[in-house]
């Protein structure tokens, strides 16, 4: 026994060495196929999801098409019986007028009007209209055209920018044109089903002709909407070659790559029997962004699980890959059930929407579009496998109220859902709903963590509006959107001032590239004056637009919907080159009275970190001294992001120019943040004089806030100037406290360069 237990181990030391090298070589084999799987994985998942994006794009367009196609056949069908007429072969436009009113004695839904135009242009409608299409470019498409139908828009005033025409000849017995028989249908059936493609910051639809001109512009960044002039030769013979793919083929798709844009990958169907075309463009960079959480989790897990096969052997090395395993990223197909949720698909949900409103003519419905507050932040924080448990959670609440209430439900894109179920009255179902959805604790998560929703709302039926479900959806995603930055609001419901503000703005959006191509934009210049002299010391640089088609637009209109489209950046640069051309031209006529003009820069440059790059750039080509040059950056900007707006500053103040901080005042900055951002100037906003009105009887307390204002920049050692000076009790207020400049329209309205020169001359 003694013998027994004194024995060493039977596994001679060699041997141990053996074991030990191929344990080693195993490990170095399994680092090597872990390497190559990850960079395996990482291909084929981002080709994998660009090919599953790329299925949704073919869907998307293909079933937007087959729509349009479908809703257009009963015009092409109703053209088709009016042409083969003898009331309208006859040329007799009060006969064809009269023959027309009786086979239309209520017209279709979308329908504005229906018109009988003989070959002298004088168009007649069953509503009495009486238009001359002759000379326009409508009546020679129709003229020259050798397809059966025309589909074209108007180009008269005397026809609403929201309607187009479907029209067909007439012929007579010997095959020659004799008049035409078009209607007049309003725009929102094309846009419709354009604005259903739009889903999430993913994908944008727009609708096109063979000449490449918008019936429905593309609503985002794009080498599509972006005039010739601004595109080097590279990127527009890309768009050339695109534009006569549209125009020789059905349907098809095009991959733009450029350097100064983001690829984007773009699908089309052509309208049959017409020269339109509906498209949906999908910037690549943001669909491979949705791989991106994938990448880096797995990236991560992987240099742990090296370590720990390292650390305790092939085994653990074995579990930890299963469990990597677990979590890899599966593509699923499209059909009719989303297989994460187990709910339907939103193209099941539409079929099955019109086959209730068909079944139930007198029923009333609400229709609602969900999705999850930060739902991205969480994809990109905390995982795939925790952003799929918020949709699961969420499907099963909506799941078990669709039970409840004898409805529909669906998940749409990523994590969009719909939701649809009879109701009585609107009323009643908004306190119903607000009982079921949003009572405190329903969608609890890991931990009791609330899954955080919004919601659009529409309601639909008997008592409510007729609409396709794709123009409901539409709807609903748009008045979600008017709570995507309230917190405290979970849900709105969409209602006619939307409607307004969709079309007017639709209507406006339609204009911004033609406004760019032929230069609608222009600068006015307001003065700044000296208040110890009366003198001008420098001008800031507004700018105006007045269009062709619409009239003059006013900043307020256009300003905001351009920080939301993205246009917001291209029209800065177009006012910086306009005041760097016009201080140029005075210098080169030997004008030396000249001052420091200011530009605004917008908030959304910040975005940007080549921002002052490009602004340098554009500046060097015109060879202007860079202290005539001032950047006002809006106060506001700072909480935003404070950082990024103090380099920019201090890369603009390298550079040799002058910085303002614009609104001062309406922000949250602290004195801290201000110390430290390297500005010239405060300039305070308009509405601090407002209550400056009557130096002699406003109390003390009213001026307080300007008058700490001023001092504290006089501490910090940067300049003062007040905008919205109007009266001259303002003027003595502000000098009694040492403000150093004012601007307002006791001095000077904004002017033009002819009168900004004059005003130079006078006040210099």
């Amino acid at each position: 026994m003694k013998e027994k237990s004194s024995k060493k181990s039977n596994l001679p030391h060699g041997r141990i060495e053996t074991v030990a090298g191929i344990c080693v070589s195993i490990v170095a084999i399994a680092i090597v196929i872990i390497g190559i799987f990850v960079v395996a994985e990482l291909y084929i998942t981002k080709n994998n999801v660009r090919e599953f994006y790329s299925k949704i794009c073919d869907d998307l367009v293909a079933r937007h098409a087959d729509y349009m196609e479908h809703f257009l056949k009963d015009y092409f069908d109703d053209l088709d019986e009016f042409a083969n007429a003898e009331e309208l072969k006859s040329g007799d436009a009060k006969r064809a007028v009269d023959f027309l009113r009786e086979k239309n004695p209520v017209m279709r839904i979308h329908v504005n009007d229906i018109f009988y135009a003989t070959n002298d242009g004088k168009a007649v409608s069953i509503l009495g209209q009486e238009v001359d299409i002759s000379g326009t470019e409508f009546s020679e498409n129709i003229i020259q055209t050798e397809e059966p139908y025309i589909i074209s828009l108007f180009d008269l005033e005397s026809f609403s920018e929201n309607e187009y025409a479907i029209a067909k000849n007439v012929l007579g017995s010997n095959g020659e044109i004799v008049a035409t028989v078009f209607y007049a249908l309003r725009l929102e059936t094309i846009e419709s089903p354009v604005s259903g493609m739009n889903l999430s910051d993913m994908f944008f639809g727009f609708a096109i002709n063979e000449d490449g001109e918008f019936i429905i512009p593309i609503n985002h960044e794009s080498i599509l909407n972006r005039t010739n002039e601004f595109l080097d030769e590279e990127e527009i013979y890309l768009k050339s070659t695109f534009l006569k793919k549209i125009s020789d083929t059905t349907e098809g798709s095009f991959i733009f790559k450029i350097k100064n844009y983001p690829d984007e990958f773009v699908v089309w169907k052509k309208i049959l029997q017409t020269d339109w075309i509906i498209a949906v463009a999908a910037p690549l960079n943001r669909i491979d962004s949705s791989t991106a959480v994938f990448k880096n989790r797995i990236i991560i897990i992987c240099a742990l699980f090296v370590f720990f096969v390292i650390a305790v052997a092939a085994s653990v090395f074995i579990v930890f890959f299963k469990q990597i395993s677990s979590h890899r990223l599966t593509l699923q197909e499209t059909g009719e059930i989303d297989e994460l949720t187990g709910l339907w698909t939103e193209f099941h949900f539409e079929e099955e929407a019109e086959k209730l409103f068909k079944k139930n003519p007198n029923q009333n419905y609400m229709i609602l579009g969900l999705d999850i507050r930060g739902f991205r932040i969480v994809q990109q924080t905390e995982g795939v496998a925790c952003a799929n448990e918020q949709l699961i959670l969420l499907s099963r609440r909506l799941g078990e109220i669709a039970r409840e209430k004898n409805g529909i439900v669906a998940r749409g894109h990523i994590d969009h859902f719909y939701l649809m179920y009879p109701i009585s009255d609107s009323e009643s179902a908004l306190r119903d709903f607000d009982s079921l959805l949003y009572n405190g604790n329903f969608l609890e998560g890991r931990a009791g963590e609330l899954v955080p929703t919004k919601a659009g709302i529409v309601f639909a039926g008997k008592d409510y509006e007729k609409n396709t479900i794709q123009n409901l959806i539409g709807k609903t995603n748009y008045a979600k959107h008017m709570v995507q930055d309230n917190l405290l609001k979970n849900y709105s419901v969409y209602n006619s001032n939307m409607e307004t503000r969709i079309l007017s703005e639709k209507r406006i959006e339609r204009y911004i590239p033609i406004a760019f191509t032929n230069n609608e934009f222009y600068v006015v210049y307001q003065p700044k004056i000296n208040l110890s002299d009366g003198k001008i010391i420098g001008a800031e640089a507004l700018v105006r637009w007045k269009s062709a088609k619409l009239g003059d637009i006013t900043p307020d209109n256009f300003i905001p919907l351009f920080e939301r489209n993205g246009y917001i950046n291209h029209l800065d640069f177009y006012v910086y080159q306009k005041v760097f051309e016009f201080m140029k031209a005075r210098i080169a006529e030997g004008e030396n009275k000249l001052v420091p003009i200011s530009m605004n820069m917008s908030r959304f440059h910040l975005n940007d970190e080549k921002f002052v790059l490009k602004f340098s750039e554009l500046f060097d080509k015109y060879n202007i001294p860079p202290q005539m040059i001032e950047v006002e950056i809006l106060e506001r900007s700072l909480g935003v992001a404070d950082d990024r707006a103090r380099e920019v500053a201090k890369q603009l103040h390298e550079k040799g120019f002058r910085v303002a901080i614009d609104d001062f005042g309406t922000g949250e900055s602290s004195l801290s943040l201000i110390s430290k951002i390297p500005a010239d100037i405060l300039k305070l906003d308009r509405k601090f004089m407002l209550g400056v009105q009557d130096a002699s009887s406003s109390s003390d307390d009213e001026f307080k806030i300007v008058r700490q204002i001023v001092e504290m920049a006089r501490q910090l050692g940067k300049e003062t100037i007040c905008e919205g000076v109007e009266t001259e009790e303002q003027i003595n207020f502000l000098r009694s406290i040492k403000c150093n400049y004012v601007q307002g329209f006791f001095y000077s309205k904004p002017l033009s360069e002819k009168e900004f020169v004059e005003y130079l001359e006078q006040h210099l």
